[in-house]
């Protein structure tokens, strides 16, 4: 049953596998695997409604969920990596103007 279990977590968003790698299969493909989150599925879908300027919903903090602060948030828990551009970038804009 354990090994059903994990093939299906396997078949699912790269936000999901790495997590099953990593923390079930104690296995380095984790590695390879987060890397995809920026690339496929859920990451990659929010990465690409960030706008120009760096955020998302044209705001800081509100709409709530729609939002960078929220956005960013969620990024963080399906695994984006850090070096990731897009998240830098509406960091930067965040630590720059966003907190005023």
């Amino acid at each position: 049953m354990r090994q059903k279990i994990i093939d299906w977590l396997l078949e699912g968003d790269p936000a999901v596998r790495w997590q099953a790698y990593r923390d079930l299969l104690n296995d380095e493909k984790y590695k390879t695997e987060q890397q995809r989150v920026a690339k496929e599925g859920w990451g990659q879908r929010l990465l690409s409604y960030q706008e120009t300027n760096g955020l998302w919903a044209n705001s800081y903090y509100s709409p709530k969920w729609t939002s960078t602060h929220y956005t960013l948030l969620l990024l963080k828990k399906l695994g984006l990596p850090s070096e990731n551009k897009g998240a830098r970038k509406a960091c930067k804009v965040l630590l720059e103007r966003g907190l005023c």
